[in-house]
């Protein structure tokens, strides 16, 4: 008998109520099928696991969580290594971690579903809810939008005021320290990443509303969604059963864990969700079109669309063949060789995290580490490289393979 491939064994074993045996406290993958999956799928799998497998214990990081999101369907979805290094405790599909700037994708596409049932428009201006915001040249923050806060075109220096979320002032206490900035570019053209100023949709939505941001994100998304593990605040995270803990590299190039802090949680919107891989699975799905119940497409295609360009290209060095960069709403579109990525990374006391999407084949990668590391840069353009060449290997074959008829061979894209 032909020996079973251990990526099959990931997904059929969970059907039986038996985890997979490279990890014994693996959770079963969720909502996998092996009729979603062919055999080139499966070994393409297997390959990519080998290979995370490999890098993952070179980086010295102590855990990690993968998913993969195709056509609506999770085919693979695993934990790896542990939850704290020198604890037993391992990462399963259910571990939450701590998610750092993927929270602003989350920004982008609530507000999407505000302007969809016309409680806010991408034009309002900030002033409007925030009448206190000013900035040194009036005129400009007089001009400011929800689109210019959530793509980061405000025309502020770069990272104003992250200091202060940092030290956990909340918004109301950093507002007034607007007016003495001034403007580096115009509004709209020029780029400067933010967390301060990006945050400020929390307050336009609560203002507008009367409901806070961390219920609105609640009710509108990670409820409708089935994200059951997803949180917004500290305690939401140090009281959970299933937490990872977050490392840093000592002098002796050791990797030590570290206390959860509570920076971010007063900037939900900027970086502070909390989520598994489980979590981040059914997020792909929203992402890729698959639940219009919660966001329709052609709203999903504005926030997708390019506001602003990135000229900086120094969070790509992974990404060999980077054409140009921009900003959308709360993401990164990457023009790389001849694709279009939708990506956003994070990083937040300890944790680190990558999430693309590959829209043109319909495919969705997440990425949680409890540690920053060199292959966290690089398992994104690896794995959308490698399946593009995936994809066309595969239809090379459909080429040569014909039936007698003349029809060609079906292609497993679907």
């Amino acid at each position: 008998m032909k020996k079973v491939s251990s990526m099959l064994m990931l997904v059929l074993l969970p059907a039986f109520g038996i985890f997979y045996p490279g990890n014994p406290n693996q959770s079963p993958q969720p909502e996998s099928s092996s009729s979603s999956l062919s055999p080139a799928d499966v070994e393409f799998l297997d390959e990519f696991e080998a290979d995370f497998l490999k890098k993952l214990h070179i980086s010295g990081c102590p855990g990690a969580a993968v998913t993969i999101v195709r056509n609506g369907q999770v085919i693979y979805s695993r934990g790896f290594g542990k939850r704290r290094h020198g604890a037993r405790d391992l990462v399963d599909t259910k571990t939450v971690f701590r998610i750092g700037s993927l929270s602003k994708g989350f920004a982008g596409l609530l507000t999407s579903k505000m302007v969809e049932d016309k409680t806010l428009s991408w034009d309002d201006k900030v002033r409007t809810y925030i009448p206190e915001f000013n900035l040194r040249d009036q005129q400009q923050a007089d001009r400011i939008s929800i689109r210019h806060l959530l793509s980061h075109s405000t025309g502020l220096q770069r990272h104003a005021y992250t200091d202060l979320i940092e030290l956990g002032r909340d918004l109301t206490y950093i507002l007034p320290e607007f007016s003495r900035l001034r403007v580096y570019g115009k509004e709209g053209e020029y780029y400067a990443y933010q967390n301060t100023a990006f945050s400020m949709i929390e307050e336009i939505m609560y203002r507008k509303t009367g409901v806070d941001y961390n219920t609105l994100l609640s009710e509108r998304i990670f409820k409708p969604a089935g994200m059951h593990y997803a949180s917004t605040t500290y305690d939401d995270l140090v009281y959970a059963d299933n937490v990872a803990y977050p490392h840093v590299w000592n002098r002796n190039n050791r990797c030590i864990p570290i206390r959860l802090n509570k920076k971010y949680y007063n900037a939900v919107s900027a970086g502070g969700i909390n989520a598994s891989i489980d979590d981040m699975a059914a997020w792909l799905k929203v992402l890729l079109g698959n639940r219009p119940d919660i966001i329709g497409s052609e709203h999903l295609d504005h926030i997708f669309e390019p506001v602003v360009k990135n000229n900086n290209k120094a969070g790509f060095h992974g990404w060999k063949g980077v054409k140009e960069t921009h900003y959308g709403i709360g993401w990164r579109i990457v023009n790389w060789e001849d694709k279009s990525i939708v990506y956003h990374g994070g990083s937040v006391n300890g944790f680190r995290s990558e999430i693309a999407i590959d829209r043109k084949n319909n495919i969705g990668i997440c990425v949680l580490f409890n540690s920053n590391n060199r292959y966290a840069g690089k398992v994104i353009p690896e794995f959308i490289q490698n399946y593009e060449t995936f994809l066309k290997n595969q239809d090379d074959l459909d080429e040569k393979s014909t039936v007698a008829d003349g029809t060609s061979v079906a292609k497993i894209r679907s």
